[in-house]
């Protein structure tokens, strides 16, 4: 939840993809300490549409000037690492170089079909491999350690799958699906981090499968206001987002963000934060262990309140009223049991839901927003803040041990 802006606009998509060269074209550059490139930004530098950057196993410390230690710009390309067990491909900083891996179009012309395998990136000051302006992506069995920022990043990007990686040690996200569209995120081991995986504004995100403990917050599934940056113009509308079998466990980490910021104000002990968005699917996810919650379904404005991004402060872009979210036979497990010193901290619970001051006088009669459901799941303990007199059964939310 950084806020980095980048201006998106009203080109549409289709638009804005430049056609790849055709695979008889394509070349493959190799990389290693025993080979002519010993560079991997050298071979970028040299590769063009379509073609491969194979690196051997090894350590890289690249002599690239500026931010990042490899930066891709408006090219199509492949990178393979061929790590072995003990042996992987890693990319570590070199002086004056905050992130890893950038690959990135522009906003008339985005690069697509771009695939990143079998890197390890550790020890940026900013972001582990991170993605904008593409279209078609595969991110596959990466390992991101101890970045700064976010460790998996792709933001303004479509039509996706991030796929059995690692990622850990970041004091934003792990993972951070952000302005994408289309996006499968599955079988991911997701940890110590503030977030362990976070989408925002986005349409159409899968998550599956993946095994999220030991972090700030599990999952947090974050209002616009978190993003900081506008609604990109490719997305129609910020829903779509479904969470299936996921392993959401342990995260009851400190928090290491900045205090100032919003990524700073997360309470640890949180399993899966629903934080004034809609639409949310969740299946048969398994959710155990958490201080402070299991599932949490939060008013934007209740959680910003007192800060300096609270509502009256900084104006959110959309309303902040969890709607018509869904949660069927999930496990919730002995969450909230040990809530870390919170004002919100009496509402810890295995499924906690907090509204605004709006409902906080017992007179409002409605009318409400579209209701959240949690069904065919036992609840051993449920809280709710902010609405004295206001039924669990109707208004805004239902809870049933059927669906």
């Amino acid at each position: 939840m950084t806020k980095t802006t980048w201006a998106v606009g009203a080109a549409a998509l289709g638009a804005m993809i430049a056609l790849p060269a055709t695979q008889a074209d394509a070349k493959a550059f190799r990389v290693g300490a025993t080979r002519t490139i010993t560079s991997i930004q050298a071979a970028v530098d040299m590769a063009s549409d379509g073609d491969k950057i194979i690196v051997d196993a090894g350590t890289y410390m690249e002599p690239s000037v500026g931010d990042y230690a490899v930066q891709a710009t408006g090219k199509a390309l492949k990178f393979i690492g061929r790590s072995k067990p003990g042996n992987p491909v890693l990319i570590v900083p070199n002086a004056g170089q905050s992130h890893g891996i950038l690959i990135e179009g522009t906003e008339e012309n985005f690069v697509e079909n771009i695939f990143v395998k079998g890197f390890t990136v550790q020890g940026f000051s900013g972001n582990g491999i991170w993605l904008r302006y593409v279209d078609g992506f595969k991110i596959d069995k990466n390992t991101s350690i101890d970045n700064g920022n976010n460790g998996i990043w792709p933001t303004l990007s479509a039509n996706g799958l991030v796929k059995n990686n690692v990622s850990y040690g970041s004091d934003d996200s792990a993972l951070w699906v952000e302005g994408g569209q289309n996006v499968r995120v599955m079988k991911n081991e997701l940890y110590d981090s503030v977030t362990g995986l976070e989408v925002t504004i986005s349409e159409n995100v899968e998550m599956k499968k993946n095994t999220v403990r030991n972090n700030t917050v599990g999952v947090g599934l974050y209002h616009p206001n978190g993003a900081g940056l506008p609604q990109p113009a490719f997305i129609t509308s910020n829903d779509g987002w479904e969470l299936q079998k996921n392993n959401i466990f342990d995260n009851n980490r400190d928090n290491s963000a900045p205090p100032a910021s919003l990524a700073g104000s997360l309470p640890k002990g949180g399993g899966i934060l629903v934080f004034g968005v809609d639409g949310v699917r969740g299946s048969r996810n398994t959710v155990e262990d958490n201080d402070f919650y299991g599932i949490a379904l939060v008013d934007y404005c209740a959680g910003v309140t007192g800060g300096d991004g609270s509502c009256e402060n900084v104006l959110p872009l959309v309303q902040g009223m969890p709607e018509n979210n869904r949660f069927e036979k999930t496990v919730l497990t002995n969450n909230g049991t040990n809530p870390p010193s919170h004002p919100l901290d009496p509402y810890a619970a295995d499924l906690t839901y907090i509204l605004t001051d709006i409902f906080n006088d017992g007179t409002y009669s409605g009318p409400y927003p579209l209701p959240n459901v949690v069904c065919g799941t036992p609840t051993s303990s449920f809280s709710q803040s902010g609405i004295p007199g206001f039924p669990t059964n109707g208004a805004n939310l239902l809870v049933s041990s059927k669906c």
